[in-house]
């Protein structure tokens, strides 16, 4: 084997030691979940600032450089569920008439994403499933973020009118912000791009309320 070889030149296994301070491990374990390499940084920096680019960057095959899809969804939509219960007041989070089940609501989001690039097909026939699949989760986690933001100055939104003006900036922001993704990553014009995602909510949210009316009675 030659020497500084970091694996077999035969099978391909790795020439690491296997019993290794549990610290090492825990940190190698950290930098799989979270891809501590910068990628994930950058990626949501993408995500937040260039609408739809991480969505047409993965579907012309320009992979390597970001966060997975999958990864990037999973660690912002357990962030989110995880800090739901924490953001919003127990009266809020628990009301006599409505138990919500954040675990339910978690379960529900996941279904409807494939719904939702269900919906897409629709509307953009020219692309394959996994190319809305792919637009569907970018799109659900930038929304994640939004909500979050929304969510935690929601007491404060009550009792302050410039809070609640932000609210509703942030809101349209993330309105806009779809229809920007929709325009880059299908190539649409401004007006069709408008008008199919405000064909896409008139579909969407009626199949979303009936999921998060569901969770909340089964909660």
């Amino acid at each position: 084997m030659p020497d500084g070889a970091a694996f077999c030149p035969a099978c391909g296994q790795s020439v690491r030691e296997i019993s290794r301070p549990w610290l090492e491990m825990a940190r190698e374990l950290a930098e799989e979940i979270l891809d501590l390499d910068g990628r994930m940084v950058k990626s949501l920096s993408l995500l937040l600032t260039r609408p739809g680019f991480l969505s047409r960057e993965y579907i012309r095959g320009r992979r390597v450089s970001y966060t997975s899809p999958v990864r990037m969804y999973l660690i912002i939509s357990l962030l989110f569920f995880f800090v739901l219960p924490l953001i919003l007041s127990p009266q809020e989070f628990v009301s006599p008439d409505h138990k919500v089940s954040v675990d339910l609501y978690s379960k529900g989001m996941f279904v409807l994403l494939p719904v939702f690039a269900l919906l897409l097909k629709l509307f953009y026939r020219k692309f394959y499933y996994i190319d809305h699949l792919v637009f569907s989760v970018h799109l659900f986690s930038a929304s994640y973020i939004a909500f979050a933001l929304l969510l935690s100055i929601e007491t404060l939104a009550d009792r302050y009118l410039l809070v609640m003006i932000f609210q509703v900036i942030l809101l349209l922001a993330t309105l806009a912000y779809a229809v920007s993704a929709l325009h880059r990553v299908y190539k649409n014009s401004w007006l069709k791009s408008m008008l199919k995602f405000l064909a896409l909510l008139l579909l969407f949210l009626p199949i979303l309320g009936m999921i998060i009316e569901a969770a909340s009675h089964i909660g």
